[in-house]
């Protein structure tokens, strides 16, 4: 994706389908030129489009070019530059939302010198022009995925400029150690003090504080942006299909008597406590008949192996059983693995007959969450520990600021590793001009992170992940 400053680009920038409503975006130097070519109104007789005030809309048509057929009815809105979503000239066309109406907009405004945008391209403009950086810019693909209240409000957080302030600030804090390192070899004759070996020591140390800090959110993070990845296992006819249905809140998975209803695996994006749980239900654990139920299982140890978090469920109303067994050893393969567990008792409401501290004994585990599907008790306790052993042993930042994805994490590794280097070189009394050569680097590496130095390979990379149209 070549960016050309001379390019007008446009695009469909809502939803492919039948709605009230479709954009036609365009940006560029051209947008005013080519809008007069096809948008007509009454007004247009006395002023130009040129003379419409910025963020006004206007009511009109679009017509063909060529021979002022009218193709939809529209508002047009004009975003004069600077103060636009690219720092360029804007319009949109805002009209009825079938995809053959939109894509004749289009093409009248390809026609008429545009060019159709490259994915992303309106934001990587955005960024280009110095209205956003690189970690604003990775904000707003988060906020468009976001699937939680969560991970909405930390991705508004970060398009705010949560992140770029905070490496803004620790990257000014380096710049200004390595002048005062420089100053008095550059400037030998104006007798500027040199900074002592303990001064860069503190200063040092409290900007590596700030960015284990960082890295400390990553986990967080992740989970926040991509959810996380659970499996809900147990022998036939334990519930699990209905442990499914009733987390998600419909009736996804059939469910009935007979044992061995589910066949295949089913999964779901499942909110649960503003975490995005992909959970999946997985067919019960027995000997495989037949072709299919061989491919179940395979899928059903796939999943497992991939899971995060593990949901091991056993029915209270009977005794451990070879299935369980077989269950219990799955999931101490997966202990080893450092996947989380959580054990469901199901079936309260029956008389218990499960062996219980053999149970936990043989997993090594203390607690067991006990329900009854049937009757819908503990589900309340079951959501609160799900959302409280997937927080376990995560930092939670108050302040808002997060790092949510490995670029981000690596430039930071990167700085940390330098940072770490002068402190290992004041320890051995290394001359002080020696220590801006780790501090450059770790200068260059938090201003990728910023896109202030960033190879343009890596940003082609990000905003090609966008979709067309943002």
């Amino acid at each position: 994706m070549k960016f050309c400053e001379n390019d007008t680009i446009a695009a469909i920038s809502t939803p492919i389908g039948e709605s009230g409503i479709g954009i036609v975006r365009l940006s560029g130097p051209k947008v005013i030129e080519i809008a007069k070519k096809i948008f007509r109104n009454n007004k247009l007789k006395k002023e130009s489009i040129e003379d419409f005030s910025s963020y006004t809309a206007h009511y009109g048509f679009l017509v063909d070019r060529e021979d002022e057929e009218i193709i939809d009815e529209t508002i047009l809105i004009l975003m004069k530059k600077p103060k636009s979503y690219t720092r360029e000239d804007i319009i949109e066309f805002n009209c009825h939302g079938g995809i053959l109406t939109l894509r004749k907009v289009l093409e009248a405004v390809v026609n008429c010198g545009a060019r159709i945008a490259d994915p992303g391209e309106f934001t990587k403009r955005a960024f280009l022009n110095g209205r956003i950086d690189l970690s604003q810019a990775e904000a707003v693909i988060d906020l468009i995925q976001a699937k939680t209240e969560r991970s909405l409000k930390s991705s508004l957080a970060q398009l705010k400029g949560s992140l770029k302030e905070k490496i803004t600030n620790l990257r000014w804090k380096m710049v200004r150690i390595a002048a005062e390192i420089e100053a008095p070899m550059d400037f030998p004759n104006q007798d500027i003090e040199e900074i002592e070996s303990i001064e860069i020591q503190k200063r040092i140390e409290y900007i590596l504080k700030e960015i284990v800090s960082l890295l400390d959110t990553l986990d967080y993070g992740k989970i926040l942006k991509e959810g996380i990845d659970t499996v809900i296992v147990g022998k036939t006819n334990v519930g699990k299909s209905s442990l499914f249905n009733t987390l998600l809140r419909e009736s996804r998975a059939i469910v009935t008597p007979l044992p061995g209803t589910t066949r295949d695996t089913i999964e779901e994006l499942i909110n649960i406590k503003g975490i995005a749980f992909r959970i999946v239900d997985t067919a019960g654990l027995k000997n495989p008949e037949n072709i299919v139920e061989k491919i179940s299982l395979k899928k059903r140890r796939k999943f497992l192996d991939e899971a995060n978090l593990i949901l091991a469920m056993f029915d209270v109303n009977t005794l451990l059983s070879k299935e369980d067994m077989e269950i219990i050893q799955e999931i101490n393969k997966a202990k080893e693995r450092k996947k989380k567990i959580i054990i469901i008792e199901n079936k309260i409401d029956l008389k218990e007959k499960i062996e219980r501290q053999r149970l936990l004994k043989l997993l090594n585990l203390k607690n067991s969450v006990k329900i009854s599907l049937k009757d819908e008790i503990g589900i309340e306790q079951l959501e609160e520990e799900l959302a409280n052993t997937v927080f376990d042993g995560l930092v939670i930042p108050e302040n808002g600021v997060i790092i949510n994805n490995i670029r981000q994490a690596e430039a930071l590794k990167r700085a940390k590793s330098g940072l770490e280097h002068i402190l290992e070189g004041i320890k051995k009394e290394v001359p002080h001009d020696f220590l801006t050569i780790d501090l450059k680097e770790a200068l260059d590496s938090l201003g990728e992170i910023t896109g202030d130095l960033v190879s343009d390979d890596i940003i082609n990379d990000i905003f090609s992940r966008f979709c067309i149209g943002k």
